[in-house]
């Protein structure tokens, strides 16, 4: 008996596995097309935070011209390029890396058997905190490419704004290996915590 129990909680999560990675090539397709779109707010909010760090020494992030999903960080900041002329420094930065978390929440929620509604209100929840996570990538990305990228000159811009070499680094690791992938499975899991619990087969002790 226990062990027929044990055979049908492994299907049922092999099904789970097998349903979200198909949900998820599907939801990694929306995602990347749609990403001109979806990443409007992350650059706003980006170059809103920016302007604030830095001053008049920013100017705006717009989308790239040849590429949209990509973002081209603008400043006044004088730059030698190795060609020898002098223009503002300007650099691409490509938000993607920080929210492919999206469409991996997206496969594992579509497999979830919940209402459309719970659905529908966790993929809300967790566009939000991928936006977050882009923003911060995005901040702290531009931040490390202007003090260890292009030179000391740019990089003592970014000392005399007060900002930290070390925090700069500590935070742009955050946004670029840890957050990306760790926030979408905390907010699927919080919000499946009885399929966790069917899956692994805990049951909370019963007060007395």
């Amino acid at each position: 008996m226990m062990k027929e129990q044990t055979d049908t909680q492994e299907l049922r999560l092999t099904e789970l596995l097998i349903l979200a990675c198909l949900w998820m090539l599907f939801g990694f397709m929306l995602w990347y097309y749609l990403s001109a779109f979806h990443g409007i707010p992350v650059r706003v909010l980006a170059s809103k935070i920016l302007s604030y760090l830095l001053g008049s020494d920013f100017l705006n992030i717009i989308p790239n011209p040849d590429r949209h999903y990509l973002f081209q960080v603008q400043t006044t900041i004088p730059f030698r390029f190795p060609d020898g002329s002098r223009e503002a420094l300007g650099f691409i930065i490509n938000p993607l890396i920080f929210g492919y978390g999206l469409p991996l929440l997206f496969g594992l929620v579509m497999a979830s058997g919940v209402s459309f509604l719970r659905k529908l209100a966790v993929l809300l929840g967790g566009y939000t905190a991928v936006m977050l996570i882009q923003v911060w990538g995005v901040v702290w990305q531009s931040l490390k490419m202007m003090a260890f990228n292009f030179g000391e000159d740019t990089a003592q811009i970014i000392s005399d704004a007060g900002i930290s070499f070390e925090l700069i680094a500590l935070c742009y690791q955050l946004g670029v290996l840890i957050l990306p992938p760790l926030v979408p499975i905390i907010i699927w899991v919080l919000a499946n915590w009885t399929l966790i619990e069917q899956f692994t087969g805990y049951k909370p002790k019963k007060k007395l």
